[in-house]
């Protein structure tokens, strides 16, 4: 291949990325050309945003509490006061924005008919202190529904699905 059929190639796949992330492809059910790239990058701040809100107990928990929608759910945890229950008893000796634990990752957003879904990675670390080395506390992933509300995009549900970390190293696959 020349140099410019490589570049053709490259600037149709480029091109083809960039309608998809737009709302060219909407997959099943989608609202077709109404879900812009202003919608992607809003949820992508909401699910930033989630982390801090956990960590830091943020307006007694209702920091936590005002990213879901007012009938949102956290797994069985329902509406605005037990949201921020829920957040404020998240070990509260270790609120505050220097006791960062939940880290996410890999954010795969998709519209859907309702508004749309998406998943993450989660890994949650507790970090040492006083000498003592930090630990992975849990992980898994996030399974979410996302509606647009008059405050903006917000989390409709959000279920936490836990991983099965090993209980020890990897296998090399070596014999023994």
């Amino acid at each position: 291949m020349t140099r410019r059929t490589i570049a053709v190639w490259v600037g149709l796949g480029m091109a083809s990325l960039a309608w998809i992330a737009l709302g060219g492809e909407q997959g099943s059910g989608g609202r077709a050309g109404s879900f812009t790239g202003a919608d992607y990058a809003e949820i992508e701040q909401l699910v930033a945003r989630y982390p801090y809100a956990v960590d830091t107990h943020a307006d007694n928990g209702y920091g936590y509490a005002d990213l879901f929608a007012p009938d949102g759910a956290f797994g069985q945890t329902k509406g605005r006061e037990q949201l921020a229950a829920l957040a404020r008893k998240t070990q509260p000796e270790r609120a505050g924005p220097n006791y960062a634990r939940h880290f996410l990752t890999n954010v795969i957003i998709r519209p859907s008919s309702e508004g749309a879904t998406g998943t993450q990675y989660l890994i949650a670390i507790d970090v040492g202190e006083g000498g003592k080395p930090s630990t992975i506390v849990h992980g898994g992933r996030y399974e979410d529904v996302y509606v647009k509300t008059p405050q903006g995009w917000r989390f409709k549900s959000r279920v936490l699905i836990p991983s099965k970390l090993p209980t020890g190293p990897p296998s090399t696959g070596a014999p023994k």
